[in-house]
């Protein structure tokens, strides 16, 4: 829980940012705590999850989610396993930073600016239900 809400702090309340990418990269996180990874293992298979789900848009809570969730609890595993393998995505290849801190410091980036005229084209889609 406590990974996925540093995470999603650094994203702010409302984003289309998918919320649910948050909670899989912290379950991705706790399998390979649970699992006895070490530390950087554990940081691997953060940012992969992150590396591979960031940019499912959030559009409202709706029965969507349930299928976002899904699909991150998938990543979380497939990105545990690569974790576990000593696999993880390099510097550089998309939103991946020098270090996990630096790929959340990312994502926030991603959540807050680059989502704004993504939540404004969500909304008014939304309202006009063309």
């Amino acid at each position: 829980h406590m990974t996925t809400i540093h995470i999603k702090s650094n994203i702010g309340r409302l984003s289309a940012y998918c919320g649910a990418i948050c909670a899989s990269a912290g379950v991705a996180g706790a399998i390979s705590f649970l699992s006895g990874l070490s530390l950087e293992q554990i940081g691997y298979a953060i940012e992969t999850t992150l590396g591979t789900m960031s940019g499912v848009i959030c559009d409202g809570a709706k029965s969507s989610c349930a299928t976002k969730i899904a699909s991150g609890v998938s990543a979380a595993f497939d990105s545990y396993y690569a974790a576990s393998k000593n696999r993880k995505f390099e510097f550089g290849e998309g939103i991946v930073g020098k270090d996990v801190e630096k790929t959340i410091k990312h994502v926030g980036i991603l959540g807050q600016q680059g989502m704004k005229v993504t939540d404004e084209v969500i909304l008014d889609i939304m309202i006009k239900n063309i």
